[in-house]
């Protein structure tokens, strides 16, 4: 995570933020700030994944995710040491019940983390932690904290496998991100859909450069400017656009082709520094939008 740019974008935000938007972005932003310090330690101690970049294009392109090739190996101890963090940090500054912070604050990490698939964690990061949602089993050490607990995971996992995601894509050439062919629809490193996407400063003759962000991995890859995120469709009469009065830079593009939706940043119209893990927050917002009833009916 580029913590510079997160303040740039944070502090300009937290300038005209109502007072929930802006508890919400302080507590993101000490988040963020403990992933990154948490990820450091970890490439400090060489537990990196080594990146091979044998078929890595060949992966790429058909839309193998790369983690399949090159998984990270996650020890339970130190998954455990990363949970126990962040679990700490949520239970003191996420604003919980007190039954729930005081149950966060007592889950056995270390237990947890040796029984845990924690080879699903580094291959597939998302499908980890949807797992352990849906596995009563596995949450069941959770106890009243079992939201919050997922939440522990899902910023876990990716303090481990960011940076050999950073490396894995640094890896594939230019002529396989970026060449005259369909990108991929989902994640390219960890195969998680996009959590949201971004179109650059318009260009006269190209249109705005188009990306996808991963928040399971943190990874960024080229996408096509007319394009459902979700199916792939590019039929432009199915794709529309939709944002709330007075902020057309944070909208919703629908499909009519598969009836999802996708939250999209247009750079030409945001006020303050481009930075995808805060927009993620920011943009939380538009799923309520989203899934509103008088939303589906428009």
């Amino acid at each position: 995570m580029d913590l510079k740019r997160i303040d740039r974008a944070v502090g300009a935000y937290l300038q005209d933020a109502e007072p929930s938007d802006a508890a919400r972005l302080r507590f993101f932003r000490g988040l963020f700030e403990l992933q990154q310090e948490r990820c450091d330690e970890l490439a400090g101690d060489g537990c990196a994944a080594a990146v091979a970049a044998e078929g890595l294009d060949e992966a790429y392109l058909s839309a193998r995710p790369l983690l399949q090739l090159c998984p990270v190996a996650i020890e339970a101890g130190d998954f455990a040491a990363t949970c126990r963090r962040i679990a700490a940090y949520m239970a003191a500054e996420a604003g919980l019940a007190e039954d729930v912070a005081q149950a966060l604050g007592a889950i056995d990490w270390d237990g947890f983390s040796r029984g845990a698939d924690l080879v699903l964690a580094g291959t597939d990061p998302s499908g980890f932690v949807e797992a352990v949602r849906e596995d009563g089993a596995a949450a069941e050490p959770f106890g009243a904290a079992a939201g919050a607990a997922v939440l522990v995971l899902a910023f876990a996992v990716r303090v481990h496998v960011q940076a050999t995601a950073e490396s894995l894509m640094c890896a594939v050439s230019a002529d396989a991100r970026e060449g005259n062919h369909a990108r991929p629809l989902r994640c390219p490193v960890c195969g998680a859909p996009a959590s949201l996407s971004h179109v650059g400063v318009q260009d006269t003759l190209q249109g705005g450069a188009r990306s996808q962000f991963c928040s399971a991995c943190g990874t960024t890859w080229n996408f096509e400017r007319i394009r459902c995120g979700s199916c792939g469709s590019q039929d432009q009469g199915n794709l529309h656009y939709h944002h709330l009065d007075g902020d057309p830079a944070h909208r919703l593009q629908t499909c009519d082709a598969c009836g999802s939706y996708q939250r999209v940043v247009f750079q030409d119209d945001l006020q303050v520094p481009a930075c995808l893990d805060v927009e993620d927050v920011v943009m939380a917002k538009l799923d309520r939008v989203a899934l509103d009833p008088r939303f589906r009916r428009r």
